[in-house]
């Protein structure tokens, strides 16, 4: 049966796929190219729908499991998209954040104290957040999602069973649909608010329900490279007094594709192979105990925290050289 439901869900996503391209040409929902931009020419915007699509078939297919996530996933998609079409204000993005968030950390966390639960929502937000700022250039946000994916669901078969694996499933292949049309040096259409803020909510929904199941801080290194760029990259524009609201340059995909001029595909296959490099080596160490994870997490995180200073100081030398 879950077979066939596979086979269904990728005939319905790569149905949606292409009724949506010219449903979106007919109403513009499009890109267009300005300085601060990594692509060149007008594009299709939104194109991530199909994430929200594969979540609904796991939804109505799996007798409606997990509703406050699924109400919380819904709410984003329906706001995300709005966006898409016009500039929504950041108060009214970042209630409806709190507003999902709480909804899903209702549906995934049963009992804890009240700092904790504040802990997560503020990551559970920073981690959307992150996750759509990443979306910058073509094939990043599909390639690096099926890396993360494909991890989250090897623990879950494998290691410890922590959710529904048809969640993942569906997502993965959602995925792979919009890789198909996005992993390309013209993509046909980006993911959008729409597709990178529910594929986000998503995976911070199996992140926290890892977390929960197995205490283990290595759920912050399956996300490591977006987590290093992100996160980094907030601290330097701290550094320079830049607000953070306003757009720029300061990722280090960014500036590979701006010094470097290193093609969007090439850069997406780099933070794919970083990420399955430390993904195998949670996955061969998972069983450790949690005073080792910690250690492995902590060297991990320094590592790339020195990585990051040491790119970002050679990309500045080579673009003040070539100024």
């Amino acid at each position: 049966m879950n077979m066939y439901n596979y086979l269904i869900a990728s005939l319905l996503l790569i149905t949606s796929s292409l009724l949506y391209i010219p449903i979106a040409k007919r109403f513009n929902i499009v890109d267009k190219p300005n300085h601060r931009s990594s692509h060149t020419k007008v594009t299709i915007r939104g194109g991530g729908i199909i994430f929200f699509i594969g979540a609904l078939f796991f939804f109505l297919t799996s007798g409606l499991q997990y509703p406050f996530f699924f109400a919380g996933l819904t709410i984003l998609a329906v706001i995300s998209f709005i966006d898409d079409l016009i500039s929504l204000s950041a108060s009214l993005r970042f209630s409806t954040q709190v507003i999902a968030c709480l909804l899903l950390m209702y549906q995934s966390i049963d009992d804890y104290n009240l700092l904790f639960l504040l802990f997560l929502l503020i990551a559970a937000i920073a981690f959307i957040n992150a996750y759509n700022f990443m979306d910058g250039i073509n094939g990043i946000t599909g390639i690096y999602s099926i890396g993360v994916l494909c991890s989250l669901i090897y623990i879950n078969f494998f290691i410890v069973n922590y959710i529904e694996n048809d969640l993942l499933l569906y997502t993965l292949i959602s995925v792979i649909v919009f890789g198909y049309f996005n992993f390309r040096k013209k993509a046909v259409f980006f993911a959008g608010d729409i597709g990178s803020v529910t594929l986000a909510f998503i995976l911070v929904f199996a992140a926290f329900k890892l977390l929960i199941v197995s205490n283990s801080p290595y759920v912050l290194l399956l996300f490591i490279v977006y987590g290093t760029d992100s996160l980094m990259t907030i601290l330097k524009r701290f550094y320079l007094k830049e607000k953070l609201s306003e757009p720029h340059r300061h990722h280090i995909y960014q500036q590979l594709t701006d010094v470097k001029k290193i093609g969007h595909l090439k850069i997406s296959i780099l933070y794919l192979v970083l990420q399955l490099i430390v993904s195998s080596v949670v996955i061969i160490t998972f069983s450790y105990d949690l005073s080792v994870q910690w250690f492995i997490t902590i060297i991990t995180l320094i590592i790339f925290a020195g990585i990051y200073l040491t790119l970002n100081k050679i990309l500045i030398r080579i673009n003040q050289k070539e100024g």
